[in-house]
């Protein structure tokens, strides 16, 4: 990925924005919840047909939400302003999307990290073997590859910001 440009950014932020504005559970209807129940039970459904292995994405991202605000209370301060009427805490919706970008970032620079390390391969037939870590050649170029994309996309990120700011 070349740098992050604002037009990306951007990009990014329009998707969150415009799911943020349809999750207002003020706007969604008893159809809606019944057709969501029922696209839900449907993707359990077929996920378990194969298998039932890996992570759902839907429930970690219900379960998140459940973790995000809890620990918005533990570590972000609340925040009022009486003369401008604005006031934050672990129930706003910035707070908690605050956290859950932390959570994100913060697992995939530590997975990343030790898949490089422990030369991540999923491929026996190299001659490590069936051993654990391991300590794969190609498998330790590949991930510090993609480690290093990873943190230059929340560096660019930050760039960004900062720039947008002065």
């Amino acid at each position: 990925m070349d740098k992050m440009s604002e037009d990306f950014i951007l990009h990014f932020y329009r998707i969150l924005e415009n799911s943020l504005l349809e999750s207002d559970i003020s706007k969604i209807n008893e159809e809606e919840i019944d057709a969501w129940s029922q696209s839900f039970k449907k993707v359990v459904r077929e996920s378990r047909e194969k298998n039932g292995k890996g992570v759902f994405v839907p429930f970690l991202m219900w379960k998140l939400g459940e973790i995000s605000p809890v620990e918005a209370s533990k570590y972000l301060v609340n925040r009022k302003q009486d003369e401008c009427r604005v006031s934050y805490d672990h129930n706003n919706v910035e707070y908690i999307l605050w956290v859950m970008a932390l959570m994100f970032m913060s697992w995939s620079v530590t997975n990343l990290k030790r898949k490089t390390q422990n030369g991540h391969c999923q491929n026996i037939d190299h001659p490590h073997g069936d051993t654990n870590p391991r300590l794969c050649k190609e498998g330790t170029i590949f991930h510090q590859e993609l480690y290093n994309e990873c943190l230059k996309t929340f560096k660019d990120l930050l760039i960004h910001s900062d720039a947008q700011h002065h």
